[in-house]
């Protein structure tokens, strides 16, 4: 989050006519001298589709994202040297398999899977072969029963697609190395002397030095904006565009729904490789120096996404069966709003990418954005903190319920939902892809050492604990209860109005002729009472309590009268039902 003032946000507004998808910009002042803001609220009418939802067996759930190597391992118990062979004590396709039912438990029929190919980096982005699975993973008849039990079940997969490079292993690259044939021209190379220090621009790797690596066997340069083991394919190449269409096809053909698009951002650049302007004031020796128009979201990118949506869009019509594109802009609202209006059906933002001076502030911008548009929201996923070590463990509930409750399509980084945190001592990413804390003794993950030491305080922060605990408010089961109700029609389709003052966000969702919410959380550290909002919400004073993430509800509250005062703690939410 961002602690300076935003004063614009140019929002959209997602209308569905006759089949066309029409984006209409608008532009909403968040300066800090919008005093009238909390007596009218950010408000629009999206007329969203109630029918309009990412796949038919899932109208409104959250999906449900897994690093593979962290959910569930499923071999079995190995005695001596060999616990640390063959994929032991790292998660797997069979593991996912036998614990199927915890997402659907928990109210997700989709599950984003992330990169599970062939690759020689512990990341497996630098992809060897796209077609392949990672033998730590499993096999390939492993995958095909994977997705055989999900359809079985009536979920569906979106998986990794990485299309920016691959790793230097690939045949691809090492065909490109040798100048063979159709080949030569896979990659981005280019003259360049290390010795002198002389390449044909400025360029910088986003992970540090120069984006230009010098290849001894082809006696030229290639790029690579990420690590120099992930070399950048050429997607002007006809041939390359061709392959990696190839490669949709092959996992649609194996029953895969859709694909999230690792590394949009970095696709194309510029064509004549012009060097990148220099930041005044800045040195030119790191990555953020420079202002990356030349190599960052460039406009070429959105064409190339419509195209690899075309290809999933025509795969198999007459099934009318519907395939998601996904990309990940994290912060970059501009980025998402131009890749939305490129037809990709999932743009994922992070809700904690608002700007302000206090987290309520904050959330506040983000939330405005989130009124009138159908982004999908995260919090954090293999490459960023956790959510409980953003905001804080005590906050997890309130987020939780703001994720749960706006418009769009909740994305779920597995272990959010039971308030699982970055592991204290790992360094790097390390840190919060730490092992699935299925319950107190840490053996639910694996019957064999895990690859990566478990976070120390799965003893108290897991599944079994939560879900056994005579505590109704674990964050599990609140996470659960969110679920269930959003699945009701105004927070399905319902219009948002949002509301702040000081530290309490409040936002009503109301569809026609359904029964409206008022969602209220209080992010600051004294307790407060929603009465001073309520007169800008409109809503009628006799409500009913449905939710609330820390109290039972009372008698008293299933028909309850405003006039009296309503009294928020520190991190608690409250949901709100008034009448249609």
């Amino acid at each position: 989050m961002d602690v300076s003032v935003n004063h614009v946000v140019i929002a959209f507004l997602l209308i569905v006519v006759a089949g066309t998808i029409v984006i209409v910009v608008i532009v909403t002042n968040l300066s800090r001298g919008d005093n009238n803001f909390a007596s009218r609220g950010a408000t629009c009418r999206p007329k969203f589709d109630y029918k309009r939802k990412l796949y038919d067996n899932d109208t409104v759930g959250t999906v449900y994202e897994i690093l593979l190597e962290s959910f569930r391992d499923s071999s079995r118990k190995t005695a001596g040297k060999r616990a640390s062979e063959a994929g032991e004590g790292i998660g797997d396709l069979n593991g996912l398999g036998a614990r199927l039912d915890y997402p659907q438990d928990i109210g997700s029929r989709t599950l984003y899977i992330n990169s599970l190919f062939k690759s020689n980096d512990d990341d497996h982005m630098a992809v060897v072969d796209h077609k392949t699975i990672d033998s730590v993973y499993g096999t390939m008849d492993d995958f095909d029963q994977l997705i055989q039990d999900t359809k079985n079940n009536n979920m569906s997969v979106i998986m990794d697609f990485i299309p920016n490079h691959t790793g230097k292993e690939s045949v691809w690259f090492q065909k490109s190395q040798r100048r063979e044939g159709k080949y030569a021209d896979y990659y981005i190379w280019a003259p360049c002397d290390p010795v002198s220090g002389t390449y044909i621009n400025n360029w910088m790797s986003v992970k540090g030095g120069r984006a230009w690596t010098y290849d001894k066997i082809r006696k030229e340069c290639y790029l690579h904006q990420l690590e120099r083991d992930k070399p950048d394919l050429n997607l002007r190449n006809s041939d390359v565009r061709q392959e990696l269409e190839n490669i949709l096809l092959f996992w649609l053909n194996k029953g895969v729904d859709g694909f999230h698009v690792q590394n949009v951002q970095y696709l194309y650049e510029d064509q004549d490789l012009r060097n990148e302007t220099l930041i005044p004031g800045k040195t030119g020796n790191a990555y953020d120096d420079f202002d990356h128009t030349q190599t960052r979201n460039h406009p070429e990118n959105a064409k190339l996404l419509q195209s690899w949506k075309h290809v999933l869009d025509t795969f198999s019509p007459k099934s009318g069966r519907k395939r998601a594109l996904v990309v990940t802009t994290g912060n970059d609202i501009d980025a998402a709003i131009k890749y939305l209006d490129a037809e990709v059906n999932i743009v994922r933002v992070n809700l904690l990418s608002g700007k302000g001076t206090s987290l309520a502030e904050c959330m506040e911008t983000i939330l405005k954005l989130a009124a009138c548009k159908m982004f999908a929201w995260m919090y954090s996923d293999k490459d960023s903190s956790r959510l409980a070590s953003r905001v804080g463990p005590e906050n997890v509930k309130a987020f939780l319920t703001i994720q749960a409750t706006v418009p769009g399509i909740p994305f779920n980084y597995y272990g959010n939902e039971i308030g699982m945190t970055d592991h204290p001592t790992h360094s790097g990413r390390w840190k919060y892809r730490t092992p699935m804390q299925w319950d107190r003794n840490g053996t639910g993950f694996s019957q064999n050492p895990p690859w990566l030491t478990q976070n120390p305080n799965h003893k108290t922060v897991n599944v079994e604990s939560e879900l056994s605990s005579k505590d109704n408010f674990t964050t599990l089961k609140v996470y659960r209860r969110l679920q269930e109700l959003r699945r009701r029609e105004s927070f399905q389709w319902g219009e948002m109005r949002v509301f702040r003052e000081g530290d309490l966000l409040v936002y009503t969702r109301k569809a026609k002729g359904f029964p409206g919410y008022l969602v209220a959380v209080n992010l600051g550290k004294e307790e407060v009472t929603i009465e001073s909002l309520l007169a800008a919400t409109g809503i009628p004073k006799k409500v009913k309590v449905v939710f609330h993430t820390h109290k039972k509800i009372q008698d008293t509250d299933i028909s309850r009268s405003l006039d009296n005062s309503y009294m928020l703690g520190p991190s608690e939410g409250v949901i709100l039902e008034y009448p249609v």
